[in-house]
């Protein structure tokens, strides 16, 4: 039979069975259950809101006080509790309840959102707010596209996340149930009389997107609106609603008029050279030879780095080529535009302002040195543009690993700068007054394939175990441009390991060694501290920081499958000091540098900043992560 209805529940599950508008008032029929599907009886406590759909957004209008002896002579939508004057909540059957109450600011022929609440009184759990219903295609953003950042909002160390909504079929509704409170019209909005013509909260949803969204991490920008719009924003007034939020004038916002094909974003997007930017990503592509050991590099090359001083060297070395290619499959000649300026300005006639390449040393899918000297190489033109580029083998320190080449083009947009002068903190504590350098052109990175230095064979191409999506950083860090040394975020950082790889030595354990625990470090941990310096002089601690998204929850922000620990390369990451970290343990304790995780890392086989030993790459590690932590494991 039936189980008995109970009387309390650790989770108030909601199922509206209708609702229905009068004149001033709204009715809901609805039925709860606990967290084991049986009927509630005995709840007191429910909570009704309706943010009403007028011409100028959605508007959630409350209830106020008389003012001077006059009346609220305001009502929009409106929201009310089962404390309201007039309300009733009546007991149909177990567990069915029906909800009336009074809204002055609702008539049968209200559109809008409507939104439920119930519980929070004598042992019953307050349920999730409900979307009961919503119009659709009635605003210009979704809650997918909140969602490519926030994962899960409900997880968020920020404020409502209790707040987050779910719709008629479970689904989530972010936007929807920010909105009722967080409508298009502010609550300081007032009248003649003094009485609020606008929503339940003072900051509408609008302008918590576009206000607190702004420089809340480098490299992202608020004007690269098809981050979060994924159609075009419905007003083309700059009174309407989402320009004021920017472009306050002061006065009431006006009514949202249609697009009529109009997109402001466009004109957004093109001011803060974004389009420019995304259109020259697109456009071309970067390639590399495979890297070859030739007896005399004054065959490929004419010129030395460290000074573009002409250089003819009749001594062996390894070299490789550089391509650029437009979409038409057209070589673009690196040679006749390149920019040679000093100091550096952006020249629109010559727009490549870096071509330079690595030579790294390569085992096990990794990056695990840079034998070749980083400054020390020669270059030169062939008569298409492509260039050059060779290490002297007496410029090369013997690795006993397979060599692979990487190489970057930085092109120049209007704004470019050599340094973006804003001071910042680096990770060793030390400040930099120039900023952050080469970060404002597009880069392209490539890699070569895989040789061995002794045989001069290819090997097989570059490969690389990726775990986070092509647009995994490019999501947050939208505008396009390089972060700094021509790295590019592009494919998920690829550009990144040329430098922040197992073998460079970068950064200690604590702030993020190698690619992984960096990132880790850099958006939740010890690196998020680092960071730049605020116009009152003091240091932004999380300039860098990630921290409105719960890292535990969000694995998916970066990683588009499922993590496993398994499939990790068992290998050291090389740290400064001759020092070397195991690899999980290395992600691991980028954030969790407490003395008990790093207890419980090394007797599990974790190894963080031991001494490093000859050939470190080929040494196997004994951590054992993976057996508790992995996907599906006890502690996944």
């Amino acid at each position: 039979g039936t189980p008995p209805p109970v009387t309390s529940s650790t989770m108030t599950n909601v199922k509206v069975i209708n609702y229905s508008f009068g004149e001033g008032s709204i009715t809901y029929e609805f039925e709860i259950t606990d967290e084991n599907n049986n009927l509630i009886n005995g709840l007191l406590n429910a909570q009704a809101k309706v943010a009403a759909l007028t011409d100028k957004g959605f508007i959630t209008n409350r209830t106020e006080a008389d003012k001077n002896g006059v009346a609220d002579n305001v009502h929009i939508g409106g929201e009310a509790t089962q404390a309201t004057v007039g309300a009733e909540l009546t007991a149909l059957a177990d567990g069915h309840y029906q909800f009336k109450v009074p809204m002055k600011g609702v008539n049968p022929s209200t559109e809008g959102i409507v939104w439920l609440r119930v519980g929070g009184n004598n042992g019953i759990a307050t349920s999730k707010p409900l979307v009961v219903n919503k119009p659709e295609g009635t605003h210009s953003t979704t809650t997918d596209s909140c969602y490519s950042c926030h994962i899960d909002y409900s997880t968020s160390p920020r404020r409502h996340a209790s707040y987050v909504a779910t719709g008629m079929d479970s689904e989530v509704t972010f936007v929807e149930g920010c909105l009722v409170c967080h409508g298009s019209v502010s609550r300081a909005v007032v009248n003649a009389e003094g009485f609020s013509t606008g929503g339940y909260a003072t900051n509408t949803l609008s302008k918590i997107g576009h206000i607190n969204h702004q420089d809340f991490t480098k490299d992202f920008s608020v004007q690269n609106c098809t981050s979060c719009h994924v159609e075009a924003p419905k007003n083309i007034n700059v009174a309407g609603p989402g320009c004021i939020d920017c472009h306050d004038s002061g006065g009431v916002p006006g009514a949202i008029i249609p697009s009529n094909g109009a997109d402001l974003r466009i004109m957004h997007e093109s001011k803060a050279g974004i389009t420019e930017r995304q259109a020259i990503r697109a456009k071309y592509k970067l390639s590399l030879s495979t890297p070859v050991k030739v007896d005399d590099i004054s065959t490929k090359t004419d010129h030395y780095a460290p000074t573009g001083a002409a250089a003819a060297v009749t001594a062996p070395g390894w070299c490789t080529t550089l391509t650029v290619k437009d979409t038409d499959g057209n070589v673009f000649s690196i040679k006749d535009n390149f920019n040679y300026s000093s100091p550096l300005v952006y020249d629109a006639k010559k727009p490549v302002v870096y071509a330079g390449a690595y030579l790294h040393s390569y085992e096990n899918g990794s990056l695990v040195g840079r034998p070749g000297n980083r400054t020390n190489y020669y270059y030169g033109y062939n008569t298409d543009g492509t260039k050059n580029i060779c290490h002297l083998l007496t410029d090369i320190s013997a690795v006993n690993a397979n060599y692979v080449y990487s190489a970057r083009v930085t092109f120049s947009t209007a704004g470019w700068m050599e340094y973006d002068g804003n001071q910042r903190y680096q990770s060793n504590g030390s400040l930099r007054a120039t900023g952050y350098d080469g970060s404002m052109g597009i880069s392209f990175t490539a890699y070569s394939d895989v040789v061995n230095p002794v045989t001069t064979q290819k090997v097989s191409g570059f490969e690389r175990r990726e775990i986070a999506s092509t647009n995994s950083c490019t999501t947050c860090h939208n505008d396009a441009t390089a972060f700094h040394k021509n790295g590019a975020f592009d494919e998920g950082g690829n550009a990144c390991i040329a430098c922040h790889d197992n073998g460079m030595a970068r950064t200690s354990a604590a702030l993020g060694a190698g690619f992984g625990p960096m990132v880790h470090s850099w958006h939740w941990g010890n690196g998020a501290k680092v960071g730049e310096v605020k116009a009152d002089g003091t240091q932004a601690q999380t300039a860098n920081g990630a921290g409105a998204i719960e890292a535990s929850t969000s694995c998916v922000a970066c990683h588009e499958k499922a993590i496993d620990l398994g499939k990790v390369p068992n290998q050291y990451i090389l740290e400064p000091g001759n020092k070397m970290t195991s690899p999980v343990t290395a992600n691991c304790y980028a954030c969790h540098t407490s003395d008990s995780a790093k207890a419980h890392m090394a007797s599990n086989g974790g190894e963080i900043s031991v001494p490093s030993v000859a050939d470190w790459f080929k040494q196997p590690t004994s951590e054992s992560c993976a057996v508790c932590h992995d996907t599906g494991r006890s502690s996944g």
